[in-house]
């Protein structure tokens, strides 16, 4: 799972996306300079400061954002 976050972290061009825990929890990656990939773990800082830092062993997907469609 690490390999395809860290995958997902460094696309070019950059598509947001959410880390999903088994929890259901979801850990939204807005942009690349707002993750840290760590050997087991991944800490991820939103815009306010606060830091949710996680084990690679309740991550269970990668969700993407839907992109905004232009008409």
């Amino acid at each position: 799972m690490l390999d395809r976050i860290r995958q997902a972290a460094r696309k070019v061009p950059f598509e947001p996306f959410w880390i999903e825990l088994s929890s259901g929890y979801l850990i939204p990656v807005p942009h690349p300079d707002h993750i840290f990939i760590g050997k087991t773990r991944v800490a991820v800082e939103d815009d306010k400061g606060v830091i949710d830092v996680t084990s690679a062993l309740h991550m269970t997907r990668i969700r993407w954002q839907e992109r905004e469609k232009t008409t």
